[in-house]
């Protein structure tokens, strides 16, 4: 594995790290608005936090709630208390989010949680509300690469960007020229340079909608326009968009609203086949005509984890919502200690005899996983469940798969 392939992958793993972490958060809320969330970006001074921080402590005291007030105070103080091991903020920047977790009306359990980002946090911010916010930290979690789309006939043009796996329809232009059909009172050299002007405007605010939409796109590796007929070529042909704007290729498609921006979407592995929707959709239809024929493909964690020890796997595929542990335990019952696995945080574990049990070991499963195939020189694909691919693949398959060697 190259030194760029290596940090690639690192820069992946903690993408999927990060998204994990605000997804637990975003499952938090308050009785009240009582959860603060504080950014601090780099070289922010600490000191000035903290101040701000004892000028919120003195407002919380005049909460009329006597248990939002509490629970405010003691966020505030766990806070401060969390802020004296700092200097200085590190390289990056901190996110930091406090608040009672208790579900139970009345109970008190206040825990701080951190997050220092990949990339330096651009904001200082002080929130406090039912639910932390955590907005600013979605642009970290987001995938290196986007692609700009572009679907246009001679009525219309709709733009999108592909994000990774998501599509997103950004905009649309409608052309205001007269149609083709001559019109009585005018002759019909006047008509068609009316047809010709109205058809000149069109392109040039096409144009303009593709530089306010891709030219300024961070990550932006290039742009695919499609449609029908030749209008796509005379488009491109005009210069009316930015040259700073790569045009990767273009295809033939059957309309220019969100059904031609699909259709693009359809034929895009011949220009970017190395794209992660594309990519990942040609993985997981592999993996499924191959469990399908009973080809070199298993499936299942007990399948799985006997074709990693047995360095048979090719390539391992884990959903990225996959969340599977692997608890040891002893029953408090009839003494027996077994292992089972849990799809689903809070699962509960029974022993065969239906007597409670006490947890000895807890793994997660994912990490161990990972860590296999890396040892066996197996690779490792994370499929996400934003495409019907992925989200077959978790359903189905328990989100868990390995393409084999034999």
């Amino acid at each position: 594995m190259s030194q760029d392939e290596k940090a690639d992958k690192l820069l992946e793993a903690n993408r999927r790290e990060l998204k994990k972490k605000i997804a637990e958060l975003a499952k938090i809320r308050g009785s009240g608005t009582e959860l603060i969330s504080l950014y601090i970006p780099p070289k922010y001074p600490i000191g000035d936090v903290s101040g701000r921080l004892r000028a919120e402590y003195s407002q919380a005291s005049n909460i009329k709630s006597k248990q939002t007030r509490n629970n405010v105070l003691g966020a505030l103080e766990r806070i401060l208390n969390f802020l004296k091991h700092f200097n200085q903020p590190p390289e990056h920047g901190i996110a930091i989010f406090t608040g009672n977790i208790s579900k139970n009306p009345g109970e008190s359990d206040i825990k701080l949680f951190y997050i220092i980002p990949p990339d330096p946090i651009g904001i200082q911010l002080y929130r406090c509300d039912s639910s932390f916010f955590l907005e600013p930290l979605l642009v970290f979690t987001k995938p290196k690469e986007v692609y700009g789309i572009l679907a246009i006939d001679g009525s219309d043009a709709t733009l999108a960007l592909l994000e990774g796996k998501n599509v997103r329809i950004v905009d649309h232009v409608h052309s205001t020229a007269p149609s083709k059909t001559h019109k009585g009172g005018q002759s019909a050299a006047r008509y068609q340079r009316l047809v010709e002007i109205g058809k000149e405007e069109y392109y040039k605010r096409v144009g303009e909608a593709m530089d306010r939409e891709f030219l300024n796109v961070e990550n932006m590796k290039g742009v695919i326009v499609g449609g029908p007929g030749p209008i796509k070529d005379y488009f491109l042909a005009g210069g009316y968009f930015n040259y700073q704007i790569k045009i990767l290729g273009k295809v033939d498609t059957g309309y220019s609203d969100e059904n031609g921006i699909y259709e693009i979407m359809q034929k895009l592995e011949e220009i970017i086949a190395n794209q992660e929707a594309v990519k990942e959709k040609k993985l997981v239809q592999m993996f499924i005509e191959n469990v399908v024929k009973g080809g070199l493909a298993t499936y299942g964690i007990k399948e799985v984890l006997d074709a990693l020890n047995a360095k048979r796997v090719n390539t391992l595929l884990l959903s990225e919502d996959l969340y599977l542990h692997r608890i040891k335990y002893k029953c408090q019952k009839c003494g027996k200690e077994g292992e089972a696995y849990v799809y689903s945080e809070g699962q509960q574990v029974q022993c065969e005899c239906g007597g409670q049990v006490s947890i000895l070991e807890d793994t997660d499963m994912v990490e161990e996983l990972e860590n296999l195939a890396e040892s066996t020189g197996a690779k490792v694909e994370f499929i996400s469940t934003e495409t019907p691919e992925g989200g077959q693949f978790l359903s189905g398959f328990y989100g868990i798969g390995a393409l084999l060697r034999y």
